[in-house]
Order: C-alpha cells, then structure tokens, then sequence
C-alpha cells in the first residue's frame, strides 16, 4: 500500500519540496551543536566575548540580547524583536546552548526552502524547473551558514518568501501579515516587499489606460498590504516597548531603529566589501569567516569547522540574469506582451541588490556580503527561468544544479572525517 501511495505521489511538486527540505532540516540538526561552549552562559552576556562562548559571527550579538531580555533587560533595541523572541522560546525549551539558541532559526531555514519552491511553482509554471530552483537556493553556501545561526535573517526570509507567495496569489491581506511579521524580524525585509510593490505598480501602469487609475490601483494594494504589515510592526513593537520598559511608544522605538541605521556610515580606510564585489568573480570578496577550526596533521591543514559567508557559482549568474530579463522584458514589450516574470526579476534583484550601490557610494552606508542573502531566492528562481526553454539549455541549468550542490558540499560547514579525508585526497579545501 505504501509503495503505491509512493508511486502515486512522490512525483508531485510538494512532496518534492517537503523532502528535500527535511534533508536540509536533518543536516542542519546533525551540525546544530557545533561549535559547543566551554564556558558557561554567565560568561558569554557582556564583551569581549571568548571564542570559547562558541557564538558564531553576530550569533555574539543577538544570544547575549536574548539572555539580558530573559533578565527583564530591554537590549539590542535597534533591532525588532521577533527573531530574538524565537531565540528566548528555544532556550526555554532547549536550555541556554546552541540546540536552544539555533532551533527555530533552522526550522525557518528549512521551511523558507520549502516556499521558495512553491514561490518558484507560481513563477515558472514548470515542477522540474521550480525543483531546480529549490534546490539552487537550499544548496548555497552561505544561505545555508546564514539560516543555522542564530540571528535575524532566516526568520525573515521565511515570512518575506511567505508574504511573497501570498502577494502574487492575488491574497494581498495575508501578504501584508507575513510581510509585518518579516519587519518584526529584520527592518530590511521590506527591501522584498517593497520589490513586490514595485513589481505591481509596473503590471498595473502597463495594463491600465490612465496612469492616474494604475496609481490609484497600486495605492490600493498597499493599503491592504503595507498598512497592515506596519500595524502589526508596531503591535509587536508595542507588546516589546510595554513588557520591558523600553520605549513610551512603538513609534518612538520605530523612529530610534531608522535613526540607528542611517548614521551608520563608514569613513575612509575601513574596510568595506563593496556591493560590486558580491556577484563577481573576477573582483570578488575575500571570503568571511564566521567561524573556523584549524587542524593540522602530518603536514595537512584542514578545518573540521567552517562557517563561511562566500560566493557560490549561483551569484555569479546574478548579471547574467539582470541582463537577459532586461533584454527579454524589451523584445515582450515590442510584441505588446507584459514581461511579467521579467520585471518580478528586475524590481527583485534592484531593490535587494542594486539598491545597496547608491547607499555604499554615494551615502557611504556600512554594507555587508550576507545582504546579498536576500537577493538569493530571486537568482534561484531567475536561472532556471533563462535556461529552461529548450532541451541544450535545460542541460546547462541541471549541470549548474550539480556544481552548485558539488560547491556545497566542499564547503559544508561541519564536516564529518571522512568527507575531509575524500576531500584532501583529491586536493579540494577541507
């Protein structure tokens, strides 16, 4: 009976996508517990903090936060809350270590392949090649990295992939719900939603007469969906401000976390990976270590722990795609056509990506390579949509599937001895 319910729907889309996503939540659960501390959690709240806190890259930020706030402290108050309430429920029923700190951030990690998948499905109209794209996404490196630690960004991308799905069904209220709980996580996620807004606004000048009525249709849209992704902003930052003493008002917390991020500017001599630097291969960013074990034997160096913010062979089609949508969107408009997939492309990749060159070169704003994070599902989803026409292109998106899930591999964050052992044997990193 088993075997027949298998061959019934193993084939389907969903069952795809839940399998491959329990793979990703199984290996983040077999490495979960690495690196493990040696101190206890008292000495691991105020800085300098050891690497013997084990607290990988701004996991040193945000596990500290979440051990004041369970003393009644009001923290890290630039940031919203929620991830860091996911944190605190994870310690609370893990205990105060990484099992705890990290859990329901790699349950989002897991779940966000999941929707990326069906986000995909919506896109590209194809199993295959929204299954390619899933797998594109669950299998880059540093989204990997970035969704098993213990910081904002994987909760966030979870509800912005979800707000997504939701906004291109047409249920713009659940949209608009999923996106408040994102900004509750992360204030940036509204880069995704204000890509989604973009998108729209763009459909609807094309498809209305009047400029005036594609206004009028997009102002709309935000009411039911941006209005209430700032209530429940606020709501959130309410509940927070009251039960900790932090600020009079949400709104007051509001206009602190917008004034914290726009002060901070970088000056001459430090160094700053710029936005070109992120999806290039000819000048790219020095890889970042978030946190590395060295072990040498006989002579041979290697790293049983590895947690590295990198370009994957997936970034690097990020131009490619750029321009081929731009191309694309040209030849469809020529022919009266809406380039709908192209221009969710364009505003995507513009408004998570492009946006960060004006506000690095010109306003001189701190940016970080992990940005690029929120860019990833996009170019996850853009790839297969450029070589998914005809049988030759088809063969060059599965062989870049292959090498994106070969690169994962290498670079696994935690590896087990024997993948070490394979790796040197053949003269690849370890």
């Amino acid at each position: 009976m088993s075997v027949v319910f298998l061959r019934k729907y193993l084939g389907k889309l969903d069952i795809q996508l839940v399998i491959l996503s329990i793979i990703i939540l199984t290996l983040k659960l077999l490495i979960i517990g690495e690196p493990w501390p040696k101190l206890p959690p008292s000495e691991c709240i105020n800085p300098p903090l050891s690497t013997d806190c084990a607290l990988i890259f701004d996991e040193a930020h945000y596990v500290p936060a979440a051990r004041k706030m369970l003393m009644g402290m009001a923290v890290n108050n630039e940031h919203p809350p929620l991830s860091k309430a996911l944190i605190i429920l994870g310690i609370l029923l893990f205990g105060d270590n990484p099992v705890g700190w990290r859990i329901f951030i790699t349950l989002s990690g897991a779940v966000s392949v999941y929707l990326l998948g069906k986000l995909a499905e919506i896109v590209l109209r194809n199993n295959v090649l929204a299954l390619c794209s899933a797998i594109l996404f669950a299998c880059d490196v540093t989204s990997f990295n970035i969704s098993s630690m213990a910081i904002l960004d994987a909760p966030a991308m979870m509800f912005s992939l979800l707000s997504a799905l939701f906004f291109l069904k047409g249920r713009y209220t659940y949209s608009g719900v999923a996106a408040g709980l994102a900004l509750l996580c992360k204030i940036s996620s509204l880069f995704i939603f204000a890509a989604l807004l973009l998108y729209y606004f763009l459909k609807t000048s094309y498809m209305q007469e009047r400029f005036t009525d594609s206004i009028r249709e997009t102002l709309r849209i935000i009411e039911k969906t941006l209005i209430i992704s700032l209530v429940i902003l606020l709501a959130g930052l309410a509940v927070y401000d009251y039960s900790l003493k932090a600020y009079s008002t949400p709104f007051e917390h509001l206009d602190y976390i917008l004034n914290y991020h726009s002060i901070l500017t970088f000056k001459e001599g430090d160094t700053v990976h710029m936005p070109i630097t992120w999806a290039n291969p000819i000048m790219p960013f020095p890889r970042e270590a978030y946190f590395v074990v060295t072990v040498t034997v006989n002579g041979k160096e290697y790293h049983p722990i590895a947690y590295y913010g990198m370009q994957t062979p997936l970034w690097w089609m990020t131009w490619l795609i750029f321009a081929f949508s731009i191309y694309s969107s040209i030849l469809s408009l020529r022919n009266k056509v809406f380039p709908d997939n192209e221009v969710l492309v364009l505003s995507w990749i513009s408004l998570t990506y492009l946006v960060f060159f004006p506000l690095a070169y010109i306003l001189h704003r701190w940016v970080y390579p992990f940005y690029f994070y929120s860019t990833v599902p996009i170019i996850s989803i853009g790839l297969p949509y450029i070589l998914g026409e005809d049988k030759f292109s088809k063969t060059i998106l599965f062989f870049m599937t292959t090498v994106q899930v070969a690169w994962f591999i290498v670079w696994f964050p935690v590896k087990p001895q024997w993948l070490i052992d394979s790796l040197l044997a053949i003269g690849l990193p370890a």
